[in-house]
Formats: structure tokens, sequence, C-alpha cells
């Protein structure tokens, strides 16, 4: 393996950890959203040119060829190119091949519109598949005509949750736990340990693993932290690697990455970022007293290995009122670090729960089901397991999570 930094504080596990993952071809992490640079402002007024021109969450026809390949449109998509000339009148961006190809599909798995094949059936967002209709979504809908701002930014957040996989989910369990004590994190800090959480990779993380890495990095001086960051920008240049792309390693591209999710979680009701580190927003409250009563509902202890997971997402809230809804001992599972990566690696999904004798299921309604065993991969009170599945399906209800 490689030494990138860890000679900088020899015996340091947060540079050995660096070190570590950088041998790792998705030393990147997650695929995420990474070159659309995107406002709430933007998205509503263009998703509401859509309601204009697809009203009534009609499915609109799209191009399927580039502008360079064929420039004309089609009769069939006339709609379509007056829709993005009217949307790059509007916000200075929108080109038909962009709305396509990049807009389009960010807003799919926001779930603010739906995309369509050939034959008019429902695309996957997180799949590579053919696109010929789109339309708006229910939740497209509720974002364009929120009472408020404050609604507005709640649905807009939620949205950004579920494109991102989850971080907001993360980084409120990373920033509002008190035992933490992290109070912010860099930019750097995120690209080099945070986005390692729940990954499908060589170098995943559980979050106190992060913890513990986050503390070690920031025990490192000023100038050794400036060095870890010299030394990889000048390092990490695809011109420096031979052989295929995956072989190489891209400084910039990953930091880019990093603050794309930085922009759009600064859009967010939870966080704000300055200077390239991100806060908690005033007004999250930094207590976990929710937490405190899940271990003295169900009578146990922390436990080496285990995580406690909000079923239902806290980033997933569309108010206010259902942030509170979210934040509550019953809508939580202290399961081990190992099946609270596989819901993190499915995009926190799996908000159904379902009993099994006295073993829970998580479903994300499709093929993943997370099978957690009682005593074994999770931890509770089983006599309780009545009170959350009724909990669970009261949120679902009321947030119409079908």
């Amino acid at each position: 393996m490689r030494q990138y930094v860890s000679n900088i504080s020899p015996g340091n596990d947060a540079l050995e950890f660096i070190d570590r993952r950088l041998a790792d071809d998705s030393y990147r992490g997650s695929s995420s959203s990474q070159h659309n640079r995107f406002s709430m402002h933007k998205v509503v007024t263009i998703l509401r040119l859509l309601d204009k021109y697809a009203p009534n969450h009609s499915l609109m026809r799209i191009r399927t060829t580039d502008l360079s390949k064929r420039p004309q449109n089609t009769p069939d998509e006339a709609a379509y190119a007056m829709f993005c000339n009217e949307a790059k009148l509007a916000v200075g961006s929108g080109t038909q091949d962009a709305m396509r190809k990049n807009h389009f599909p960010d807003w799919h798995r926001m779930g603010l519109i739906e995309r369509y094949g050939h034959n008019q059936a429902p695309t996957d967002p997180f799949s590579q598949q053919g696109v010929k209709y789109v339309a708006l979504s229910g939740q497209g809908m509720r974002l364009i005509a929120a009472d408020g701002i404050d609604e507005q930014y709640y649905i807009y957040s939620s949205g950004i949750d579920k494109l991102l996989g989850g971080f907001i989910s993360i980084l409120l369990a990373l920033l509002r736990n008190n035992r933490f004590a992290l109070k912010k994190v860099g930019i750097y800090e995120f690209m080099f340990f945070v986005s390692a959480i729940g990954t499908n990779t060589s170098f995943n993380l559980g979050l106190e693993k992060c913890v513990e890495l986050l503390k070690a990095y920031r025990s490192l001086s000023t100038i050794q932290a400036h060095s870890v960051v010299a030394i990889l920008a000048d390092e990490l240049k695809p011109e420096n690697f031979a052989g295929e792309k995956p072989a190489k390693r891209d400084f910039h591209n990953w930091q880019n990455k990093a603050q794309q999710i930085y922009d759009l979680l600064n859009q967010t009701v939870y966080f704000e970022v300055r200077n390239n580190t991100l806060y908690l927003r005033k007004g999250r409250v930094r207590s976990f007293s929710e937490k405190v009563k899940y271990f003295d509902r169900h009578r146990v202890s922390r436990t080496p290995g285990f995580e406690l997971h909000h079923v239902v997402p806290l980033g997933w809230s569309e108010s206010e009122a259902q942030f509170k809804l979210f934040d509550n001992w019953k809508n939580m599972v202290y399961i081990s670090g190992y099946e609270h990566a596989q819901i993190t690696q499915n995009g926190n999904r799996n908000v159904v729960m379902k009993a099994n004798d006295e073993d829970l299921i998580l479903s994300d309604y499709r093929e993943s089901n997370i099978h957690l065993k009682s005593g074994a991969s999770l931890l509770y009170d089983a006599s309780k397991q009545p009170i959350l599945l009724d909990y669970n399906e009261q949120i679902r209800q009321s947030v119409a999570i079908c």
C-alpha cells in the first residue's frame, strides 16, 4: 500500500486510514450528484414550468438524442423544447440536453419528478434506464405548492437527503450526539472520513469509528493538517498514474464532489456552511433525550459495534412537526453496524417495519429486506414490538410513505 500521508505523523490512525482508503479504486465513496449546481429557487421555478407544460402529473415527451446529433425537435417534443427555453430564460440554465442528462436524474432521485421509459412504465431513479417521458411527482407538487418558505425548505431538504443517499441523517447523527462533541465538520474531514460511513467498500466506517478518526485527525497540528491536503492535491493528479481510469486518483475531482454535497447541504433546514465547514443551524437541538428513552424503554445498554438507527430518516421530514414525529424512540432500533451499513448503502430506504416472531424486518418496498435478529443484530425489548410496529404504520400513513 502506497503511503501518501502516514509519515506526516507516524502512528496516527486518521492518516493511516486515508492511505488505506486511497488504495481502493472506489476511494471517492458512493456515487452522488457532482456536477450540477442548482438552488431551491431554481428547482421550484423549473418545476412550476413543468407543471405548466405537463399539468396534473401528465407525461411530457422529452428528446432522447443530443442536439448536436439531431438539432431539430420532432413535433411530439415541441412542449419539451418550449419548456426548456422558458426555463433557460427564467433561471439562466436548462438546455434540452442538460435538463434530461443532468437535472432530471437528480430531481428524480430527490423524488420531485417521475421518469418513464418508452412504454410509459416508471423507471428506477437509481438505475441506468432509457427515459422518454417525465412528469411532476406528488412530492414535487407539494414543493411548488408549499405554504411558506419554511415548509418548502423541509420538503426540499427531504429530497436532498434522498439524492445524497442519507448524508443528512448521518451528519445529524454525528452533530446532534452530545457524546461525540463534534460541533462541526470541515470539508476535508467529510471527504476523508464521514463520506466513508456505510459504504460498500474496503474502507467502510461506522459512526463510532468515524468519530475516533475525526478526533485523531484533529489532533494534528495546523501545519500537519495543511501538509495532508497539500500533499494529496499534488500527488493525486490523473497524469501521475498509469493504466485505465479506475486506477487513477484525482484530488480535484474528489474535492469537487465534496463541495457539491456541501453546497446542497447548505440549502437545507438542518445545516449551514461557513468557510467550507458545516455546522448545525440554530434551532437544530443538540439533544438526544429520545435516544436515552430508547435505552431506558428497551432496557438495553450501549454495546460496541451497534448503532441507534431512525427507521424513517430524520432527513425525510417535510415539516418541523414531522421532524419531531420522526425523532422519537418508537422510530428507532439499536442494530449492528453491519446491518446499519446495508441500510445506508440502500439510501436509508428500508422504512417499512414488519415482524417475524421476535425479529424485525425492514423493507424498502422492493427486494431489499434487512432481517434484524433479536438478541443478535437487534437489541430491543421484544414486548415493545407492537408499539414500534404501530408507530411505524402511523408515521408512514401520516406522511404518505406507502
